[in-house]
């Protein structure tokens, strides 16, 4: 009879040893490998980062990854001894990149200014200026320019009221800032007969 307990007893351990190995879904550990590598990137809480597995492969697992904070989505493989090997931000900002907002848009290699995000909804218009901002990538400095709207389309006004239309580079953010201005476009003056 004791013999026969034993044996009971080693079985039902046996079994209940090796519930925890298999309550653990497949992916799950790779899951939050991605998890954690995307929070890591943008410097977020990993509770920030919504992975979801996409596809399973002999090697590992594709997933698919979002930020809540910020929108940004892309995918990570994930090997089966967890190594992050291919990590992609697909849409939102990269890694280092500012969260942008509905009015805000990254325009690259502005000459005196590098790298900057224009926000054309920070101002007003007033008369014929669309007032907008500048703010620098690399230091975080912020300019408040114009455009004229109502005139050409290389009608831009830097901080000190320069104007740096004939910059093609700084001309650029014209259409941009004017696309949804209040200002129309004055009407053509026809030459009066005398």
């Amino acid at each position: 009879m004791l013999k026969q307990i034993a044996v009971t007893f080693v079985g039902s351990m046996t079994v209940l040893g090796a519930l925890p190995a298999t309550a653990i879904a497949p992916g799950f550990t790779q899951l939050q490998t991605c998890q954690r590598f995307t929070a890591i990137k943008y410097h977020v809480p990993n509770n920030q980062v919504i992975p979801r597995i996409s596809q399973h492969t002999a090697s590992g697992y594709y997933i698919n990854w979002r930020v809540s904070q910020n929108g940004a989505s892309g995918y990570c493989f994930v090997t089966n001894g967890n190594s992050t090997t291919e990590w992609k931000a697909e849409r939102g900002p990269q890694p280092g990149q500012p969260s942008l907002g509905p009015n805000e848009k990254i325009f690259t290699g502005l000459p005196g200014y590098g790298d900057v995000v224009v926000n054309r909804g920070a101002g007003l218009a007033t008369g014929d200026r669309q007032y907008f901002t500048v703010r620098q990538l690399s230091n975080g400095a912020t300019y408040k320019w114009y455009a004229r709207c109502a005139n050409h389309s290389d009608q831009v006004y830097d901080g000190s009221g320069k104007y740096v239309g004939y910059n093609q580079k700084l001309a650029s953010v014209f259409p941009y800032v004017c696309e949804f201005s209040p200002i129309k476009p004055s009407p053509a003056i026809k030459p009066q007969p005398r």
